[in-house]
């Protein structure tokens, strides 16, 4: 149950390098909305973009904001016309509100809706908050029940999780083949457990990181390649003779995509999940005489319920994943650990009840 204080701790993002731990007022659930207490929060790269630069992308603040938008935490308020899920009931959010009227929409393609509004973006204006606060308010519909025993800190894990689910179905299927990874981020290790599970023969992680390669090997990569070395396109014919049947650029880097398009074999799947810079250049001609499918992978639509069921079944283990949860007070040290980039891929907060 919330108490009677109006107010609560938030930290708010003034600028680079600039997050404040703040009073606000704590909001209230309108029509349709829930009020959550946020329990566990996920670090994106999109948050460290925020914070290290002041922006993310084309996505510059116009005022200050709550950054963060992976999380799971406890309903304790209903808003007007809401019934379920329960007060009291355990959820993970998803963080993407859809104008739900569009064609986009409509169709079932959400996640391109025209009128997105993310929590904890600068994508429109004013700012969207985020969940780095201790309460969020969320529609009722993008809240998804945790089944018992599903730990919060996994149902801050279910937003990236998804982006990983949505690539591998934009692939159009991985079962059987031989898939290539450029990037062994957070993104591009979970698009490895996902591979695995849907049944790839075998999947290779690219990165010029020895920790990712070292996670992805133990993880289920049937091996890894380093994309600074002289010998990189002998190791991975070795791997795959002729290239790989579905290739996943996670890193956004205009080098790793060439190499992806490159090591790929004729007639293969190309999945951008990498946001490059405006301007990277993509080898047409390459596309065109090989016949490469070269696909888009946005965000995620409809996927949130299976990576709940996977995670559930045991196919997929979100746990080697997070590599610290840090007390919720102490985001900002997260931050700049998160930042790091040294043997790092979730950091998390965490706010007990």
């Amino acid at each position: 149950m919330t108490s009677n204080n109006p107010t609560m701790t938030a930290f708010v993002l003034h600028g680079a390098k600039d997050i404040r731990k703040e009073v606000v007022l704590r909001p209230a659930p309108g029509p349709g909305e829930v009020l959550v207490a946020v329990r566990a929060a996920g670090i994106c790269g999109s948050d460290l973009h925020y914070f290290a630069h002041g922006k993310c992308g084309n996505f510059v603040p116009t005022q200050p904001f709550i950054l963060g938008h992976e999380f799971a935490g406890e309903i304790v308020a209903h808003g007007e016309g809401v019934q379920s899920p329960a007060i009291g009931t355990r959820v993970a959010v998803d963080p993407s509100r859809a104008c739900g009227r569009c064609k986009q929409c409509r169709q079932g393609r959400y996640n391109l809706c025209p009128k997105m509004v993310y929590f904890g973006s600068a994508s429109v204006t004013p700012p969207s908050n985020g969940c780095y606060a201790e309460y969020v308010t969320a529609p009722a519909q993008n809240c998804w029940p945790l089944p018992a025993g599903f730990e919060y800190a996994w149902g801050a894990l279910l937003e990236p999780m998804s982006v990983a689910m949505h690539a591998v179905q934009r692939s159009g299927g991985v079962g059987g083949k031989s898939v290539l990874i450029t990037g062994g981020g957070t993104i591009g290790q979970m698009i490895l457990l996902v591979a695995v599970a849907f049944g790839a023969s075998k999947v290779i992680v690219s990165d010029i990181k020895p920790f990712a390669r070292d996670f992805a090997e133990k993880y289920g990569a049937a091996g890894t390649l380093d994309p600074t070395s002289k010998t990189m396109s002998d190791d991975a014919a070795e791997f795959s003779p002729g290239g790989f049947e579905v290739v996943f650029e996670a890193a956004g880097v205009a080098a790793a995509l060439d190499q992806a398009i490159r090591l790929s074999a004729p007639g293969a799947t190309v999945v951008q999940v990498g946001t490059l810079p405006d301007g990277t250049a993509i080898p047409a001609n390459a596309l065109l005489s090989r016949e490469l499918q070269y696909v888009g992978s946005w965000r995620f639509a409809n996927v949130f319920e299976r990576v709940i069921e996977m995670v559930v079944s045991g196919r997929i283990d979100p746990r080697p994943l997070i590599t610290k949860i840090h007390p919720f007070e102490n985001l900002s040290e997260a931050i700049v650990e998160a930042g790091s980039g040294e043997n790092v891929l979730k950091m998390q907060i965490a706010n007990p009840a």
